[in-house]
Parts: structure tokens; C-alpha cells; sequence
């Protein structure tokens, strides 16, 4: 079974916690980040393109309350004017212009965009969500060095 996590610290199948993120060990209650893939996070963020600018409201807004230290959200009362998502070397950003939304990814290096991309919101979602798992799986990886690290 795919989904299926060993316990390191006893052999036990782990059952996934709520969260997804999380398997614990019904044996010896062990706890293990497990990392995720861009398909879960994309299936999480339910894309609605019939209305983008409310998904990019809703989007931007739930983004920026996680990522509030590398993210930027300019917004009046219910309009999206501007959001920014830096998980670098990538930047995100949607932005009201005079005919609309605009999506754009930006392949940084040291603050310095070596390539802008204006994308349709379904492909700009798809690489946000793959920028996201690797964000989140970098995470996993260091929470469990530091883990093994404390047992040790």
C-alpha cells in the first residue's frame, strides 16, 4: 500500500493522523512527518475556475495567515490588489490590472527575477502546488533530523 509509513522506532504499521501530514504508531505512540506530494495540495485547494478572482481572494487570504513572513496581501474590503507568495527561488504573484487578474511566476536568484512567467490560474495553481509540497516536504525532512536529533 502506498500510503503505508513503518514506525523507526518500532516496526509497527503507522495509521495517517487527520492533518495528513502526521502517521502515528498505535504500539508504542511514535510520531513521524511523512512527506506529501503537489497532487494532495492541489486537490486540497479545490480550484474553482468559474469565479477566479473569488478563489484568488480566498487563496491569497488562507496563504497569507500560513506564510505571513514571506508573503505580501494588498486587498480592499473583498478585492484582491495584490498578493505575493515567496517560496524561494519561486515568487508567486496575482495582481489586479485594468483588464483583470493576472498570475505570474518568477524564478528568483538572490532577489533578482531571472525569468517571469504571466500563466493561466489553473497552471500558476499547479506550480504554486508543487512549490508548496516541496516547501512543506523540506519542512518534513528537517523536522525529522531534528527529531532523530533529540533521540540521540
Amino acid at each position: 500500500m502506498k500510503d503505508q509509513h513503518r514506525c523507526t522506532n518500532c516496526g509497527a504499521t503507522m495509521t495517517p493522523r487527520a492533518d495528513g501530514r502526521t502517521h502515528g504508531c498505535d504500539f508504542c505512540g511514535a510520531q513521524q512527518q511523512v512527506a506529501i506530494d503537489s497532487q494532495q495540495i492541489a486537490a486540497g485547494l479545490r480550484l474553482d475556475l468559474e469565479n477566479a478572482e473569488v478563489f484568488l481572494f480566498r487563496l491569497s487570504h488562507e496563504l497569507h495567515l500560513s506564510f505571513s513572513h514571506c508573503s505580501r496581501l494588498e486587498k480592499q474590503g473583498d478585492q484582491l490588489h495584490l498578493f505575493e507568495l515567496n517560496l524561494d527561488p519561486d515568487l508567486f504573484v496575482a495582481r489586479r490590472e485594468p483588464h483583470g487578474m493576472v498570475a505570474q511566476h518568477r524564478k528568483m536568484v538572490r532577489g533578482i527575477a531571472l525569468k517571469t512567467s504571466t500563466l493561466p490560474l489553473d497552471r500558476w495553481v499547479a506550480a504554486l502546488a508543487r512549490a508548496l509540497a516541496g516547501h512543506a516536504n523540506e519542512n518534513a525532512r528537517v523536522a525529522q533530523v531534528l527529531a532523530q536529533l533529540r533521540t540521540e
